[in-house]
């Protein structure tokens, strides 16, 4: 209960501190990503897909599993334009099953930032 105190009159105090247009904007669990406001390039998606997907000597050209190589920046870029529902469907929806079931599986956030750097047409910059 003391906690919930302290929280309740620290945010009290924060908001009296701060006039309406500088109090920041609500967070909202599970709202999910703006991706107009969003900025993912293919700098920071492609390092989340080496870390979860070719790191672990899965898509990575060598022998790529599912035909899916995603071994360079561009070959991630070309098998996500021809096979984006499959990607969308194993990758970021809600049902995905990559990475397989033996590794951690990526977050909403993750799943969110790659969907929208989908959705803006894979900006590099």
């Amino acid at each position: 209960m003391k906690k919930k105190t302290q929280l309740l009159l620290a945010g009290v105090i924060l908001l009296a501190a701060c006039k309406n247009e500088q109090a920041p904007a609500p967070v909202i669990p599970n709202e999910g990503l703006d991706c107009q406001k969003a900025r993912i390039v293919t700098t920071y998606a492609y390092q989340a897909i080496q870390v979860n997907c070719t790191s672990r000597g899965c898509h990575t050209g060598a022998i790529p599993r599912g035909r899916a190589d995603f071994s360079t920046p561009d070959n991630l870029k070309a098998y996500i334009t021809a096979s984006r529902a499959v990607f969308t469907q194993r990758v970021t929806s809600a049902q995905a099953d990559m990475p397989p079931s033996r590794f951690p599986a990526l977050s909403k956030g993750m799943k969110d930032s790659l969907a929208c750097w989908i959705e803006k047409g894979m900006p590099d910059q």
